[in-house]
């Protein structure tokens, strides 16, 4: 018995060596597989390796480069028994969600408590320059429509609630924070997700938009009442990453307005001819026609206030019901948006009463990168 544990011991630490050695030389930038980017180990450093950011970049990159990963990803979820394609899972009725996340709980929190500092410190400069500041946090699909994920998928529910608890307890009082999963968690039958979409849908989009007119000088109102929705066969950004091989039926996407204000639109300060809704069987396409770096509509009435929202696509649909109630609505996308203005300079440009910040992604809800990339950081 002690030749055969010494022979499994002797043989465990062959298998690890080999790992380590196959793994420690790799390179690899993109995962085709998981459809990301992959950690790259850091240029070695014996300095650097009490600093955290260093060790943190290092086991990352370890758990990137790990040989075999492809085949290794493949199995656990074959053994999990979960259709797993690429960073897509289908789950039952054909619903589509993000791969599941996956992180070290604690450090999560730990960045999340670092970012919302930043957080404070941004708002601070923005409420100098006279606006207020208003987070509002939106989670990923999986932590509410809950009803058809498989079996063995683990929900970010849980990671989300204790990060909003982080929120809560380290955000300054001069930023006001709203929690899309309790605004959703009061009705549990509206779709809050399209079924192939990590997009809000537009009854999600009213919701969210009433708590926002409620931390404003407008009157909140029926603004549902305002538009048709209309329904199409939507081809959803996770079902574009598997070739649209899911079939789903019509679900409510494109909205038309009943009476739309007159206003000039402005991409980067020269005029623009790009609607602010249209009909279409993508998301992208109904609202704002995509992802622009630095939009402003102008509607010439100066009695009401300025708007300004920050974020990626999340904040689209909301920019367009924005626009009825609003003199300025200005939108700012940091990812592609790289003249060096932060939101304060374009605050003060602008003379914007009410900052919407939305650092949400399709996999991650407060990402440290992105919560920093959305701050113009």
């Amino acid at each position: 018995m002690k030749y055969i544990k010494i022979g499994f011991i002797s043989i465990f630490i062959v298998f690890i060596a080999a790992f380590f050695v196959m793994t420690i030389d790799n390179e690899n930038p993109v995962s085709w597989l998981e459809k990301r980017e992959l950690q790259v180990f850091p240029e070695f450093s014996v300095e650097k390796l009490a600093d955290e950011e260093y060790y943190n970049q290092l086991t990352a990159a370890f758990s990137d480069q790990l040989e075999y990963r492809d085949l290794l990803v493949k199995g656990y979820y074959l053994f999990q028994f979960q259709r797993y394609n690429g960073d897509v899972v289908i789950g039952e009725n054909n619903e589509l969600y993000s791969a599941y996340q996956r992180v070290d709980e604690a450090t999560y929190l730990s960045d999340l408590e670092g970012a919302a500092g930043y957080v404070n410190s941004v708002s601070a400069e923005i409420n100098e320059a006279g606006a207020e500041f208003i987070f509002l946090s939106i989670p990923r699909k999986d932590a509410v429509e809950t009803k058809n994920l498989p079996e063995s998928y683990i929900s970010s529910d849980d990671l989300y609630v204790k990060s909003v608890d982080v929120l809560k307890s380290t955000l300054a009082d001069n930023v006001t924070l709203i929690d899309a999963y309790e605004v959703f968690s009061k009705d549990k039958k509206t779709r809050y997700y399209y079924t192939t979409d990590h997009h809000i849908t537009p009854r999600a989009a009213f919701m969210l938009y009433h708590e926002i007119l409620g931390y404003t000088d407008v009157a909140d109102y029926d603004v549902e009442n305002y538009y048709d929705i209309k329904k199409n066969i939507i081809k959803g950004s996770f079902n574009d990453q598997i070739g649209q091989s899911v079939k789903s039926k019509p679900e409510e996407l494109a909205m038309e307005p009943h009476d739309m204000v007159d206003y000039t639109r402005y991409e980067n300060d020269e005029p623009s001819d790009l609607k602010v809704f249209r009909t279409s069987n993508t998301y992208e396409n109904c609202y704002m026609e995509g992802d622009q770096a630095y939009t402003v509509i102008d509607t010439g009435r100066d009695n009401l206030p300025n708007i300004m929202y920050v974020g990626s696509s999340f904040t689209n649909i909301m920019e367009a019901i924005t626009i009825r109630d609003f003199n300025l609505m200005v939108a700012i996308d940091y990812r592609d948006n790289d003249t060096g203005t932060s939101i304060s300079d374009y605050v003060r440009k602008h003379d914007i009463d009410y900052v919407i910040y939305v650092p949400s992604q399709s996999n991650d809800a407060l990402g440290y990168w992105k919560m920093l990339e959305h701050l113009g950081l």
